[in-house]
């Protein structure tokens, strides 16, 4: 039986026409196409050789894998498919999304990227598989150099964007780091060791409330202010009583803060570097302000803030970048002069659509880098030292 394709219009729409694979189409006529990228956690690639009698590209090397998405399909059933007909991965994307897509003439080339264990069986389909090995860097850069890669626009690029997260690496406009005039600190979790205190806070109030899933209220309302973690609660536990469940945790996670605050390695040492080379420091966190001022201050960090902005002074909380916008404002500077310091995912949202030149500082303990976080970021650090030392001499 022969195999159809489905027709997208030139915004990815579907006409309802579908064509028999390898029709001639019209340059207004698109079909789909998926890829994968696929990396083990030794951050190596997985690379295919085409069969030698393949019509196209016969006995090169070629990226993970991919193929045309047949009519039905969308793109993650195509790229499941794929996965499992190519190479014998059961692949589940449910909770993925393309990395980036390409709109060439006459199809849309949706890329998708995995991470699998480097001992993952394959069973490569021979018509069109001869081999697959996994690549480093400088065995991939090695295939390059001597041309024996199908040619694609980010060849050169592939573990650089890997590295740094995909969808990719933003092309920054910093030619000269010592334009960065300001800088903006998130406060729970970066300069604070509160997290942990409030994690176990809403473990032990969501036993109390009958909270179905701690956790995935933990993660869902990190970096949230209150008008945003409330909303939250209206969308996935509508039958708990938010405002009560909220001031049980404060009084649970205030009893261990009020006796000390516990403060993150490096905060005042980054602080004070950044002040000596005159750079003007502001606090954008969604903690309300009396509570960031008084901790703050009984840290020994307040005063090294020219600005407090807190999330009872916005309309919208994280990761809405109006904290930030504010917080770059209020120091005098626009957002494409200031650092932003952040380790949430919608904290890392908020100050990359404010347009700062955002410092990831994760705490893998509370919230592993991903993805998109690595995405948004333009420097990522393991330490608020690490980061002073690799940053100041830049200034």
């Amino acid at each position: 039986m022969p195999e159809y394709n489905d027709i997208y219009d030139i915004h990815r729409n579907l006409t309802g026409k579908k064509v028999v694979r390898g029709t001639k189409r019209s340059d207004e006529e698109y079909i789909l196409v998926i890829h994968m990228l696929v990396f083990d956690e030794n951050g190596r690639f997985l690379v295919q050789r085409r069969v030698d009698d393949k019509a196209t590209w016969p006995g090169m090397w070629d990226i993970s894998l991919g193929g045309i998405a047949q009519s039905g399909d969308d793109s993650r059933s195509a790229c499941e498919r794929e996965a499992f007909e190519e190479l014998g991965l059961r692949i589940d994307l449910s909770s993925s999304a393309p990395v980036f897509t390409v709109r060439a003439p006459r199809t849309f080339d949706d890329y998708w990227m995995v991470q699998i264990p480097s001992d993952t069986k394959f069973t490569l389909q021979r018509e069109e598989v001869a081999e697959v090995r996994w690549v480093s860097r400088a065995e991939w850069e090695a295939l390059l150099a001597t041309h024996q890669v199908i040619p694609y626009s980010f060849q050169y690029m592939l573990f650089d964007l890997y590295e740094k997260g995909f969808p990719g690496t933003r092309i920054f406009p910093f030619p000269d780091p010592k334009r960065i005039r300001g800088a903006v600190f998130d406060m729970d979790g970066l300069l604070l060791d509160t997290e942990r205190v409030a994690d176990r806070a809403w473990e032990q109030a969501g036993k109390l409330f009958g909270l179905s899933d701690p956790q995935k209220a933990i993660d869902g309302c990190r970096g949230l202010n209150d008008a945003g973690m409330q909303h939250w609660f209206e969308l996935h536990e509508p039958d708990i009583d938010y405002e009560n469940f909220r001031k049980k945790a404060r009084e649970l996670s205030h009893a261990v803060t009020d006796v000390k605050v516990p403060v993150k390695a490096g905060a005042a040492e980054i602080l004070a570097a950044l002040k000596a080379k005159g750079i003007r420091l502001a606090v954008a966190s969604s903690t309300r302000e009396v509570t960031v001022r008084d901790q703050l201050d009984r840290a020994g960090l307040l005063g090294y803030f020219d600005e407090v902005i807190t999330g009872d002074r916005v309309t919208n909380g994280k990761p809405h970048p109006e904290i930030f916008l504010k917080a770059c404002e209020a120091l005098g500077f626009p957002p494409s002069e200031c650092f932003a310091f952040e380790d949430s995912l919608n904290g890392l949202r908020s100050a990359y659509r404010a347009g700062t030149y955002t410092i990831q500082i994760p705490d893998p303990e509370v919230q592993r880098p991903g993805i998109e976080s690595n995405a948004l970021s333009w420097r990522t650090f393991d330490s608020l030292l690490s980061a002073r030392d690799a940053l100041l001499p830049l200034l």
